[in-house]
């Protein structure tokens, strides 16, 4: 059966003063009512029926979780400490195993935009398909449409099958976020894709795949799972090695994994500024609430929770203001708020984080 882990543990800390640690980014309604999080559950749609999704949080947001994906307790994950994707898919791979053991599992971050849902069910269902008849995982890459230095890149290899609509190719090399010159070779060449973090796997392999890699966190995952109390995970848990899921399994695999190109309208939605890209603007690039007040100013972001705003010959600032705090920063500088929020930590004032 197919089975899809949603990853909602992260802080957001880009989206500071909005992401708190009381609701961080993925808890944010950005596009619409409804949070992201919600959001990414609502789109698996039948692909992945209610029943056989895991949700994985940190251990105080599990409440929270259940209530905003009307999940019951035993689908939800509570993590006592973050210890990033590696450890979380493992045991999420063991309860899904126990439950089913022909499982195949799509791996999915809660805070990633995608506009074309329709269109991502069909590639989800295609890589279900592959990645339950191969055994080997199906990475989700996205087409490039800029030489972006934020992302990590996958080179694809040949072409291994074909479903449906989509091909299916070997994944030559993962790649790290990149300088701006190499982006732009990776670009023209037309052999790279966006890594996207999303990737369809069958639950036996990637435990085999753990038990060879990293076997410290599947003998860890295989002890809490056995005896599923919540004492053994807060004791545990926090064992676990801090490592990606990319970098602890995935980059060992070489010539063994499959990527999917696909498009589907996806963004990380990694920044204030990634996200202006997103909404709607006036005619001079302005992204904020009706009645903010623009004088000789252009390509600016604004968001306020009810403070009228006005910006007088300000250009390509993010404004983003909160009950008690307010944010002001040029657009080119948003992946550096998160210095704000350890300047923050490092002076003690957690009322702010």
């Amino acid at each position: 059966m197919n089975w899809a882990v949603i990853m909602a543990g992260g802080r957001g800390t880009r989206f500071w003063p909005a992401s708190r640690n009381q609701t961080p980014k993925q808890f944010l309604a950005l596009f619409g009512k409804k949070t992201l999080l919600e959001q990414t559950a609502s789109r698996l749609g039948t692909a992945v029926t209610s029943d056989r999704r895991i949700a994985v949080t940190q251990k105080d947001k599990k409440s929270l979780v259940q209530r905003l994906l009307q999940l019951p307790r035993q689908q939800v994950i509570g993590e006592p400490v973050g210890r990033n994707t590696a450890p979380c898919m493992i045991l999420a791979a063991f309860e899904i195993s126990r439950r089913d053991p022909d499982a195949v599992i799509a791996l999915l971050p809660s805070d990633h935009r995608i506009a074309d849902p329709v269109r991502f069910r069909k590639a989800l269902k295609a890589a279900f398909r592959s990645a339950r008849s191969t055994g080997m995982p199906v990475t989700f890459g996205i087409r490039p449409t800029e030489p972006h230095t934020g992302y990590g890149y996958l080179e694809m290899g040949v072409e291994d099958h074909r479903i449906g609509e989509f091909t299916i190719r070997r994944l030559k090399a993962f790649h790290e976020k990149p300088s701006k010159e190499k982006a732009e070779r990776f670009l023209k060449s037309g052999r790279f894709l966006w890594n996207s973090g999303m990737f369809v796997w069958r639950a036996d392999s990637l435990l085999d795949a753990a038990r060879e890699h990293l076997p410290e966190a599947f003998l860890i995952a295989r002890e809490i799972s056995a005896d599923r109390s919540l004492k053994a995970m807060n004791r545990l848990f926090p064992k676990m090695p801090n490592v990606s899921i990319d970098y602890g399994l995935m980059e060992k695999l070489k010539g063994r994994i499959l990527t999917m190109p696909a498009d589907f309208g996806w963004s990380d939605v990694g920044s204030w500024n990634a996200l202006a890209q997103l909404l709607p603007a006036d005619s001079s690039g302005n992204s904020a609430p009706a009645g903010t007040v623009f004088i000789r100013s252009s390509g600016n972001f604004v968001k306020s929770t009810g403070k009228l705003v006005a910006l007088v010959g300000i250009q390509n600032a993010v404004v983003v203001e909160t009950p008690d705090a307010l944010l002001i920063c040029s657009k080119s500088e948003t992946e550096s708020i998160r210095e704000a929020v350890n300047a923050l930590e490092q002076s003690g004032r957690r009322s702010f984080l």
